[in-house]
């Protein structure tokens, strides 16, 4: 698979360019096959740089690198991220600060991340459950495969339901899309928006005042639930353009117009 990978790549650029921790080294041939799909997206003056970061990004579907396509390789930008894990692990804004000097607000309410995401990222960080609506109290589920934990109202909703049968629930306090940002003086215009909270998307962005902020990229998870149609059609009104629906699979990925 890696030698019709790097063919592939000699094809676009004429050139096979093969660093240590990049294609050759990828543990996955799926993880390899999606990068080389945003390159061949991305042909041009971004090429090259894509195939620099691509040995550090972290994201599941390469977010980041399209997010730094996206705005020319922007340096100093200013993210949102929830969840956010541990600050790593499949993280869409890891690369973006370690590498090109962007802050911004990590929310992540599970508490087995909480050491973790203190330790490894800088950035703001915030315990509260982003929801519709701030000073809820809701019942999170956290279970073993940690990256599929969420609010215990969405549990039972997409293909993943049977990872969250067996999970430690307790309560978390909720906090608004808009309070989150004015909690942590957030610029008017964001760079990139990044949601990923195994099914509550929706819930989170109907009750957003669009009007108060802008965000350049947003990348939004759905998991082909029918929320998906929501998403897309509160976004679109809100003047949002959906990206590259091939190369995004279980997200959807959306620039400002």
């Amino acid at each position: 698979m890696a030698k019709k990978l790097l063919n592939s790549f000699a094809a676009i650029f004429g050139v096979v360019v093969v660093r240590s921790g990049t294609l050759v080294e990828m543990e996955h041939a799926t993880r390899s096959q999606r990068i080389l799909n945003l390159l061949t997206a991305f042909q041009g003056e971004n090429s090259r740089q894509l195939l620099d970061a691509m040995g550090d990004s972290r994201s599941q579907l390469q977010q980041d690198l399209f997010v730094l396509a996206q705005l020319d390789f922007k340096k100093g930008g200013y993210f949102v991220e929830f969840g956010a894990t541990d600050g790593i692990e499949l993280s869409n804004t890891f690369l973006l600060e370690k590498k090109f000097g962007w802050t911004g607000i990590l929310a992540e309410p599970a508490e087995c991340w909480q050491e973790a995401l203190r330790k490894n990222r800088s950035a703001k960080i915030e315990r509260k459950c982003v929801w519709s609506i701030s000073n809820q109290i809701l019942v999170f589920n956290e279970v073993e495969y940690a990256e599929l934990s969420t609010v215990d109202l969405y549990s039972r909703s997409d293909i993943h339901k049977g990872s969250r049968e067996k999970g430690r629930t307790y309560n978390v306090e909720t906090i608004s899309l808009i309070d989150l940002l004015e909690k942590h003086n957030a610029p008017e215009n964001i760079d990139y928006l990044s949601i990923d909270t195994e099914g509550s998307e929706f819930e989170i962005l109907s009750e957003f005042d669009f009007s108060k902020y802008s965000f350049d990229v947003i990348t939004c998870e759905h998991n082909g639930t029918a929320n998906r149609v929501l998403i897309y059609d509160l976004l679109t009104k809100n003047g949002y353009s959906r990206k590259f629906e091939a190369l995004s699979e279980f997200d959807d990925w959306y620039v400002k117009n």
